[in-house]
């Protein structure tokens, strides 16, 4: 008997900031078209109690959002989305973005890659990577001990075994998920795999629940998103 056929997904999470979430959707959409490979078989955004009530058109997609009936918070909000698509929809490989988290034109190649070439589950890939300049190889994906949220993927096992069970607000309230996240790939010894060059920019200076625009203009600062003049095939990539 053959195995069972892979539940690729993505989720979103979002709140208040719909112009935002357009434009995630929006570089979502081109990307998935230039990847026929990777077959999403569907598309989640977790819309945050008290956020956006407005219909979320997004076409040629599977697309299913989810209203929580209580306001969930930064930390939570990501938490319950992944248990909810890994644990009760049986997801076995999700791709996580924010309603701030643009993607690059070859963003779902890359992800790609790190699905289709996975041979040790024990691995999360992140599309982040604090790239200053765009003169370094496209195409290098390096193996790295800090764990980037925007933009992260990761298998059904490696959130069973390692990601869920650890994310509670005990360990993650005070730093912050991402944070922790970190500590988690210390703590189990597990690898995260991201590009030199980032295929992920952040939009999200306005509105932000931690942030205030000055301080998002210091974070973001000379950091760099591969464009078009970047753009790698599936093949392409390489540790």
């Amino acid at each position: 008997m053959s195995a069972p056929a892979p539940i690729n997904t993505i989720t979103i999470c979002a709140y208040n900031r719909p112009d935002y979430l357009q434009q995630v959707l929006e570089s979502l959409h081109a990307a998935l078209r230039l990847c026929p490979e990777f077959q999403v078989e569907r598309i989640f955004i977790g819309v945050d109690h008290g956020g956006i009530t407005n219909p979320i058109k997004f076409n040629d997609y599977n697309l299913e959002v989810v209203y929580w009936p209580e306001h969930l918070g930064v930390t939570e909000h990501p938490r319950r989305l992944l248990q909810y698509v890994f644990i009760e929809r049986g997801s076995s490989f999700n791709l996580h973005l924010e309603d701030d988290t643009v993607l690059a034109p070859d963003a779902i190649r890359l992800v790609e890659w790190f699905r289709s070439r996975l041979t040790d589950p024990a691995h999360i890939l992140s599309l982040h990577s604090q790239s200053t300049s765009l003169d370094c190889n496209p195409a290098l994906v390096e193996s790295r001990k800090d764990f980037g949220v925007w933009g992260w993927a990761t298998t059904q096992y490696v959130a069973r075994k390692y990601i869920l069970p650890w994310w509670n607000h005990r360990r993650t309230e005070p730093l912050g998920w991402d944070h922790s996240l970190t500590g988690v790939v210390e703590m189990y010894g597990l690898k995260v795999v991201s590009p030199l060059l980032s295929r992920v920019e952040n939009i999200g200076r306005e509105g932000g629940a931690h942030q205030t625009p000055e301080g998002w203009d210091a974070e973001m600062e000379g950091l760099v998103c591969a464009g078009s003049d970047q753009m790698q095939q599936i093949g392409d990539f390489h540790l």
